[in-house]
């Protein structure tokens, strides 16, 4: 949104301040996902041990997330995209909203 700009000192500048909500919807929802499954596979703790010269063979402690369940907590522009995004691959998804919200997909809203 615009509530973090001073609007009158950027009109005063000259400089064009507008809302764009969709503008990166996807590029955050996506990154969400790929954070998701970068944790769910220890692919940082896994890199970080590699640099250090280790080298596993074994993907202990580490799991596919198809099957598992996401809860998303604000089920805005994001939180809708994030919801289909991780309902196709796999995930159950249950979401939390303030206000009651059309699910997308097999998605449920939660009370708490």
């Amino acid at each position: 949104g615009t509530d973090q700009v001073d609007l009158q000192a950027a009109q005063e500048k000259g400089i064009p301040v507008f809302n764009a909500p969709f503008a990166n919807t996807r590029s955050v929802a996506e990154l969400i996902i790929g954070n998701i499954v970068g944790l769910s596979r220890r692919i940082g703790e896994c890199t970080a041990q590699m640099h250090r010269g280790a080298w596993f063979k074994q993907a202990v402690g580490c799991f596919e997330i198809r099957g598992k369940t996401l809860g998303v907590i604000g089920y805005g522009h994001i939180g809708a995209q994030v919801s289909v995004l991780a309902e196709a691959m796999g995930m159950q998804v249950i979401y939390y909203d303030v206000i009651p919200k059309l699910p997308m997909g097999n998605a449920s809203q939660v009370a708490t």
